[in-house]
């Protein structure tokens, strides 16, 4: 059972990239406390230890790991201290593995929010490698957000939801969890279906007029009926369907540009510790190719 609280990872360059406003927004938006958590790698935490900081790429002066770390914390403490809300936000920091610590925070969290890189002292906290690694193994909804984008300018764009329209099961948790945020922002759903042909991949047999027509009916029918399922679940929700045929990661990544969306959403893996550093080829390829926030939503275990 995830606790009600978003959680932000941050690092030493968390004034660089858009994870922390995002997360503010989305704490707003939904009415919920909000933690913004600062890893310290456990072989970095004490008195003792010494780190360059960096301007520009240079280092200029030798500080101690935990001056450094407590000054990213009080930074961010006072970035939140700026937002007009009675809600529960502050940061905290752990010591540990990066990558580690911030997948078990994810499990009893609402969801996670990481920056798609950084930089600085702790360079390797939350750049490219870690927030994919951490997009792999979370144990719930893990929310990455690239450098260059800008919530305020999405305000009214939709969410979009890939959907895994083979699935008979309905109420696919990225499904849920995209509905969750399009009410929060009072924005419209879209759920995005992306089909191909199973078997033009093994072999060279062409693909005929009909077979495209029956497909797409069939894709159709599929989407239409989990429209329906989700405007009774959420009739106040407007929710539509959109189309695409081919590769699921260039399908999504179409519908993403056609639509400009505010969140991209698709499902992570079924739930299991055993398949947890398993990504999905989709989820991998639409992870290092969108240029809009991605969720990322695993089952818990």
């Amino acid at each position: 059972m995830a606790d009600d609280v978003i959680i932000v990872g941050v690092d030493a360059a968390w004034d660089k990239g858009r994870a922390l406003d995002w997360g503010i927004d989305e704490a707003l938006a939904r009415q919920l406390p909000l933690r913004a958590v600062h890893v310290v790698e456990s072989r970095h935490s004490n008195e003792d230890a010494y780190a360059p900081v960096m301007a520009d790429g240079v280092s200029i002066v030798p500080v101690k790991i935990d001056e450094a770390a407590a000054k990213v914390t009080d930074e961010v403490r006072a970035r939140l201290a700026k937002t007009k809300t009675d809600l529960d936000v502050d940061v905290d920091q752990r010591v540990g593995k990066p990558e580690d610590v911030l997948v078990e925070l994810s499990e009893s969290a609402t969801m996670l929010v990481l920056g798609r890189r950084g930089h600085g002292v702790f360079a390797d906290l939350l750049i490219g490698s870690t927030s994919e690694a951490v997009a792999n193994r979370g144990r719930g909804p893990v929310v990455v957000v690239p450098t260059g984008s800008d919530q305020q300018e999405h305000t009214t764009d939709p969410v979009l939801v890939g959907v895994d329209w083979l699935e008979p099961d309905p109420d696919q948790p990225a499904i849920e969890f995209a509905a969750d945020h399009a009410a929060a922002h009072g924005v419209p759903l879209t759920l995005v279906l992306v089909w191909d042909f199973p078997w033009v991949v093994a072999s060279d047999q062409p693909v005929s007029d009909q077979d495209i027509e029956q497909w797409h009916d069939m894709t159709d029918a599929r989407g239409t009926e989990l429209v329906e399922h989700w405007r009774t679940k959420r009739p106040g929700l407007q929710i539509t369907h959109d189309l695409h045929q081919g590769h699921a990661v260039e399908g999504l990544l179409a519908a993403a540009e056609n639509l400009n969306p505010q969140l991209l959403a698709i499902g992570g893996r079924r739930r299991s510790r055993a398949a947890e550093r398993l990504l999905g080829s989709t989820a991998r390829g639409i992870l290092h190719h969108t240029t809009h926030p991605i969720a990322i939503v695993h089952e818990r275990p």
